[in-house]
């Protein structure tokens, strides 16, 4: 779900973006990391327009307008990948900070627009954070529309009258809650799905591809390294998502490696 395709640019230029911590671990505890991923966000969103978000301790919801889908990939990439690198410094921890990439929700219509923004906004509230979403400081209800709900409107209202793509109010959708699709993180197919995610991040800062790893060494044995050390993965599941045999891998895990969160 992390990978929005082309094909949902042809009816929406609308996106519900959601971020949750590596094993729902809170990575956003303090008013400082809160804040430091609310800059991130705003620093890095060339081509995106911000429409409404919400940071709470373990996630984030985060609606967006935008006119190129690898506009969008670039910045949740750029946005995730540099607080992984500030978390993990703070902590003094390593190994991935997010649960997966990121997940995108496709905005079908005009309702479901308004419902997703009211949904974003009331997290604290059905969190029992707060009473009032106005209450909660790390949420565009007070940053961006002063904790005033027809300003919430007016901007919506504006944004659709200059939309291009006309939303489809015709088109049925499921009156969504927006929530993370829970899966058992310590799972076989979960662990596996990390296990890919690690290599195919690790090959594309390298510039590298799958193939071409066998003959790499230095960078086969950092990449083992961080699988074994840093994310506990098995001997097993390396050989069967690297396709290199178990022997050589268990030989290159001789050392911890450099974590691709710095």
């Amino acid at each position: 779900m992390s990978r929005t395709t082309r094909n949902n640019m042809e009816n929406s230029s609308f996106f519900h973006i959601m971020v949750q911590g590596i094993n729902k671990e809170c990575i956003f505890n303090t008013d400082k990391n809160k804040d430091k991923y609310l800059k991130l966000i705003y620093k890095n969103n060339e081509g995106i327009e911000i429409m409404a978000y919400c940071i709470m301790d373990n996630h984030a919801h985060i609606l967006v307008k935008i006119n190129d889908i690898e506009n969008l990939q670039k910045w949740m990439k750029k946005t995730n990948i540099s607080y992984a690198i500030y978390y993990n410094k703070s902590n003094d921890r390593v190994g991935y900070v997010f649960r997966d990439r990121y997940k995108s929700q496709v905005i079908k219509n005009e309702k479901h627009l308004y419902t997703c923004v009211d949904y974003i906004h009331e997290n604290p509230v059905k969190a029992f954070i707060c009473n009032r979403k106005e209450d909660y400081a790390f949420s565009s209800y007070n940053e961006k529309y002063n904790g005033n709900q027809n300003e919430v409107k007016q901007y919506l209202q504006q944004i659709l009258s200059s939309e291009s793509k006309q939303l489809n109010d015709n088109e049925v959708y499921q009156d969504a809650k927006f929530e993370f699709i829970e899966e058992d993180d310590n799972s076989k197919e979960a662990k596996e799905k990390i296990c890919k995610r690690i290599i195919e991040d690790f090959l594309q800062i390298k510039e590298l591809r799958i193939k071409e790893l066998s003959n790499e060494e230095k960078a086969l044995s950092e990449l083992v390294n961080i699988l074994k050390y840093e994310n506990d993965m098995s001997y097993r599941l390396m050989e069967k998502c690297l396709g290199i045999g178990r022997e050589r891998i268990r030989r290159l895990c001789s050392k911890k490696g450099i974590s691709l969160n710095g």
